[in-house]
């Protein structure tokens, strides 16, 4: 028998919309372009007036009335006070030593760190009014170094932002005022005590020295001081 002759399939037809399913997609693309690219657009906006409005780019003019205080870490070493116990009053996971001066612990209270005559650091939790104990120097607010001569703690001002002192207001010899205007002060810390008042800067001038610290010229308090601030820079 003859086989049969070959037949070709039937054509099949174009599934119905496929083109319109087509131009769906493209069409849906085209509008996801467009909206990452408006979000693209917003955010370069959002960032420009973060960046341009709401952090000042340059210095502000001199302000005066400012309050000018000093801080300072002081060394165990020179208090001789009665030992005053701190036991129990370790924060939680701290073995901090049983006894220290009580004079040197009023200064610490009021510090926020002082060094230990075994060399490290004692500090003080002012939230969870307790004592730690730590091989790292005094650290400011962000858990930055603080630097002598250099960091400021301020309740009323961002973290990082430049200081400038261009008058000393009185009580400041010459020569310790000409060290106060040439420094470049930045913001690391706050102010626990004493700090309410916006125009009160606390300047730190680093660990303890000598015994008398408060009867030396760069211990000082000082009201009238002219001061220039700057824009916020990134605390390292």
């Amino acid at each position: 028998m003859a086989a049969p002759p070959d037949t070709a399939p039937p054509a099949v037809a174009p599934a119905p919309g496929g083109r319109r399913r087509r131009a769906r997609t493209a069409a849906g693309l085209l509008c996801g372009v467009l909206v990452l690219a408006a979000l693209g657009y917003a955010g370069l906006t959002l960032h420009h007036r973060l960046t341009t409005i709401d952090l000042p780019q340059a210095d502000t003019a001199p302000q005066s009335g400012y309050t000018l205080t000093v801080y300072f870490t002081p060394s165990e070493a020179y208090y001789h006070g009665p030992r005053r116990s701190i036991r129990g009053q370790a924060c939680a996971g701290q073995s901090t030593p049983a006894t220290f001066p009580a004079d040197y612990l009023e200064r610490v209270d009021l510090e926020g760190f002082g060094k230990t005559a075994r060399g490290d650091y004692l500090g003080r939790d002012f939230d969870r009014k307790c004592y730690f104990t730590t091989g790292t120097p005094p650290l400011g607010s962000n858990d930055n170094p603080l630097v002598p001569w250099r960091s400021v703690a301020a309740n009323h001002l961002s973290p990082g932002t430049e200081i400038r002192v261009t008058d000393c207001g009185p009580g400041l010899t010459a020569e310790i005022c000409t060290r106060v205007k040439a420094a470049h002060w930045r913001v690391d810390d706050l102010c626990s005590i004493g700090c309410d008042d916006a125009k009160h800067l606390d300047l730190y001038i680093g660990e303890q020295t000598r015994a008398a610290i408060e009867d030396e010229d760069f211990y000082f308090v000082t009201t009238g001081a002219t001061v220039r601030i700057g824009a916020p820079k990134a605390l390292r």
